[in-house]
């Protein structure tokens, strides 16, 4: 019971700790990708942790050969010899939850975000089914006095452009939005975007979870802003977010005026530092530590059981 104990205790600190931790490091605005995959770290740690506290409750430390229906029968009957008939059941069903609940409610998020956002994608299909297209971009163009942008995912990627958008942006601004745009489309942003809003919804009770959802777009935000600064320069794209940020997008479509566009513009202009090559492997280093950290707690009482096993005088 002692590594089901510090699993759990384990993964509610993160729960609570990794957001803070995530929303101060200042290293963040300058690898966003890199904070992306810390942020699903943290997450998968955390779900990890718990999944495997079910485990070590119900598997017997000591050596079993048996498999099936026999193995199963057997670790039941190691907890109602240590816990009793009622304990032993309680603690079984209990793991069952633990070890269950979280990848089917995961799950059961992931399949109903799919199919809303499918829907929702369809519909917007549907009504630009017909409308004319911008010449140089290959953008679909839409009535509308707001200047916006957006893209619709999928197999045949969309970029959508108003009216309004091409009446007031220049050509290089225009080109540096579309540029935006195609890295949403390119770097299938949308997939990680559905995944964190899964997560969100299934464990937003939880900080680490309930925060991730918009921590993920916002960085899926800063990395396409990178790409297409690469293309245009990061003044015209700055320029560029700032006719558009006060645009409305279907909340289906990834926007060039998403997330944080006062800091994403602040941010081109200033031109954060990205951690260097030793920072780099700090930061994936704690990655892969906190995902090896409900391995190596399960892992460690086994290994004391095989050496007792085997070692035995």
């Amino acid at each position: 019971m002692t590594p089901a104990a510090v699993l759990l205790a384990y993964a509610g600190a993160l729960a609570v700790v990794g957001p803070r931790l995530m929303d101060r490091a200042r290293w963040t605005a300058g690898a966003p990708r890199l904070a992306i995959g810390t942020w699903f770290a943290l997450a998968g740690s955390c779900l990890l942790a718990v999944v495997a506290a079910g485990a070590v409750i119900v598997v017997p430390l000591e050596i079993h050969h048996s498999a099936g229906g026999g193995f199963v029968r057997h670790c039941l009957r190691e907890l109602q010899e240590h816990h009793g008939n009622l304990g032993g059941i309680a603690l079984a069903a209990g793991a069952a939850v633990l070890m269950c609940a979280a990848p089917a409610r995961l799950a059961a998020s992931l399949i109903a975000v799919c199919r809303e956002a499918r829907r929702e994608r369809r519909r917007l299909r549907g009504d630009l089914a017909g409308l004319p297209v911008e010449p140089e971009s290959g953008a679909v163009v839409v009535a509308g006095d707001r200047p916006a942008a957006y893209c619709l995912p999928g197999r045949s990627g969309l970029i959508v452009l108003t009216s309004g958008a091409l009446a007031l942006l220049d050509r290089t601004q225009l080109d540096a939005v579309v540029a935006h745009e195609r890295a949403h489309l390119a770097g299938r942003h949308h997939r990680l975007a559905t995944l964190a809003e899964a997560a969100g919804r299934g464990f937003g009770r939880l900080p680490l979870f309930a925060h991730l959802p918009e921590r993920i777009a916002h960085l899926l935000e800063l990395a396409a802003d990178d790409t297409a600064a690469r293309a245009v320069g990061r003044r015209t794209l700055a320029k560029s977010l700032l006719n558009v940020a006060a645009a409305q997008t279907p909340g289906a479509a990834l926007a060039a005026s998403g997330g944080d566009t006062v800091a994403r513009i602040q941010r081109l202009l200033h031109h954060p530092a990205a951690p260097g090559p030793a920072g780099i492997g700090t930061i994936l280093g704690g990655n892969l530590a906190a995902l090896a950290v409900p391995v190596l707690i399960v892992a460690a009482p086994v290994a004391t059981a095989v050496g007792v096993a085997c070692c035995r005088i």
